[in-house]
């Protein structure tokens, strides 16, 4: 018998509700084949089954929620006797093969007769999920050395994806025996990262644990909670003479996730599945690509969903009737510079993972959407004495004051609920509307630009969006934010005039129809009108907002009468207005 598990779904995620069985008791199911649908409170997504064979009891009825790590389905090996009663020992234990390099030694066992003698307990502190589509991750730099003491909750190292960089916190007190990866190593999700004991000593192979999970020997009537067991785990079945008496047995050397990753491809390719997640199979269908031609470049050679807009977008090029021009290659090391540049003095700069991902996704939003920008000049003056009044309140009660983001951004907010439009995804044949606002705040940090959301921004009163950006803001430079701070943005407002820019066209941040620009205020001559009627020159400060939108979901009128209706409610909003 094997068993499904829930995996994690998020750094802060600890459990889900089972919307939908896919499989019924008695259904033969392939290697990553969803077998059921879960929700959180930041995701919908599949459950894929991490074995093949038949589904013979579902643990959960729909609707119950399941805690992370629960099993939520038993699956028999195609021909295996599917009644657990008859067929399961007592007790069934795990046991993890050694690295090939160390199968030529065998371990020495205890004598027949008596009882193993346990080392000190170890603990692991294993690579977490950092995103529904994320696979693996980056290890950047190691927070503590091997001999320091950490607490639960400690960062012990920071890792980047190509969605967010984040530090992973121990999920174990103890002192750090053993860092599995180097800086630089790329890292599998589920992953073993650290081993951690109560002196620091190297542990004994027999000891090893996930940390908050289960003994690696467990009842088969009832696994423990904790992480699924890696693919290089062997469950051995039952009645067969293989299972070993003693206590599992775990390598002291580095995990051959490599290994582990052939042996969970082979499986994937029995099954005649291609490894995608399902993110990446509802893109394939939305799009029309045949998932099984896509070349996947995620952890093992899974398919991820950047694969296959990668593999939609070569097969409209390949279609066209016009030749493209050639181009030459773009340099790829010193030795390949520029023609014409050979004299001229240069230094290398490797690019960060940010930096790359951040190019990736502006060359590609250029490429997707037809982008057009149209402006307005706004007199912040209403506003200018709104937010003096406001913040002289807070201040005597000790608050911090707000800045003029949050007041354009609450204005946006509401504009956006006129001009729905505007707060969607475009897929060609449709428009996605989404019905609440989840606004990205773009931050400049010295990695680079980031953009964290604010779930149901509409919702929030101008004191409540202040606050949540300077959160938001806070946990991404200080490499808090996890994947899903980045997750699901409908909108964006971009503020380069923090930095003094006079004119803010943006790259629209994909897969969203529109991003706000808001330069730096400039006090300009401006014609204003007197109570009398009159009209007269006085100073203002003036704000160039630039809407910057999709102009296959758009069109320019809407576009700006959205634009139109953000001003009229900067100029001529209360303070009650903004809450």
């Amino acid at each position: 018998m094997s068993y499904v598990i829930l995996p994690h779904l998020g750094v802060s995620v600890t459990e889900a509700t089972l919307t939908t069985w896919l499989k019924d008791v008695g259904d033969e199911i392939a290697v990553g084949e969803p077998i059921c649908e879960v929700s959180t409170d930041k995701v919908d997504t599949q459950i894929e089954s991490t074995v093949a064979g038949v589904l013979t009891e579902q643990r959960f009825a729909e609707d119950d929620v399941v805690p992370v790590g629960e099993v939520l389905a038993v699956v028999a090996g195609l021909g295996e006797e599917t009644n657990p009663e008859s067929t399961a020992p007592a007790v069934q234990e795990i046991v993890i093969e050694p690295p090939a390099s160390e199968a030529a030694e065998p371990v020495a066992g205890p004598e027949p007769g008596t009882a193993p003698t346990p080392g000190p307990r170890a603990d692991v502190v294993a690579m977490p999920h950092l995103g529904v589509s994320v696979t693996e991750g980056t290890l950047t730099t190691w927070l503590k050395d091997v001999g320091e003491e950490i607490a639960v909750g400690e960062p012990i190292c920071e890792v980047s994806t190509d969605k967010v960089d984040t530090q992973i916190e121990s999920t174990v007190a103890g002192v750090l025996a053993e860092q599995r990866f180097a800086e630089g190593d790329v890292v599998p999700v589920g992953e073993a990262l650290a081993v951690v004991t109560a002196d620091g000593s190297v542990p004994d192979p027999t000891a090893a644990r996930i940390a908050d999970g289960p003994a690696l020997a467990a009842p088969v009537g009832e696994p423990g909670r904790g992480l699924a067991p890696s693919p290089s785990t062997a469950v051995a079945p039952s009645g067969t003479s293989d299972v070993s008496s003693g206590p599992a047995n775990v390598s002291s050397g580095p995990f051959d996730h490599e290994a582990a990753i052939s042996q969970l491809l082979a499986g994937i390719a029995r099954g005649n599945r291609p490894a995608a997640s399902p993110l990446a199979r509802r893109t394939a269908a939305e799009l029309g690509v045949e998932i099984a031609a896509v070349a996947g470049t995620g952890g093992g050679g899974r398919i991820t969903p950047d694969d296959v807009s990668r593999r939609a977008a070569s097969a409209q090029i390949t279609s066209l009737p016009v030749k493209a021009p050639e181009v030459s290659p773009s340099p790829k090391n010193d030795s390949e510079i520029p023609a014409g540049y050979e004299d001229v003095p240069f230094e290398a700069v490797p690019t960060s993972r940010i930096r790359q991902a951040t190019a990736e996704h502006m060359t590609r939003s250029r490429r997707t959407s037809a982008h057009m920008t149209t402006e307005v000049d706004v007199d912040l003056g209403r506003l200018t004495d709104v937010r003096a009044a406001l913040n002289a309140q807070r201040q005597g009660a000790g608050q911090p004051k707000l800045s003029f983001l949050p007041f354009i951004a609450r204005a946006a907010c509401a504009a956006l609920l006129d001009h729905p439009d505007l707060n969607a995804t475009f897929q060609n044949e449709r428009l996605l509307r989404w019905r609440e606002i989840n606004l990205g705040i773009a931050v400049d940090t010295p990695r680079g630009l980031m953009v964290p959301v604010i779930r149901g921004a509409q919702r929030l009163t101008v004191e409540a969006l202040g606050q949540s950006i300077v959160d938001a803001a806070a946990r991404v430079r200080d490499r808090k934010a996890g994947a899903d701070d980045y997750r699901a943005g409908t909108f964006t407002i971009s503020n380069p005039g923090s930095v003094g820019a006079v004119s803010a066209p943006a790259i629209i941040n994909q897969p969203q129809v529109g991003i706000l620009g808001m330069p730096t205020i400039v006090r300009r001559p401006w014609a204003v009108r007197l109570a009398d009627g009159q009209e007269t020159i006085a100073i203002r400060p003036i704000i160039r907002l630039a809407l910057t939108f999709d102009h296959r979901a758009v069109d320019g009128a809407d576009a700006t009468r959205c634009l139109v209706d953000v001003r009229r409610r900067l100029q001529a909003w209360g303070v009650d207005d903004y809450r």
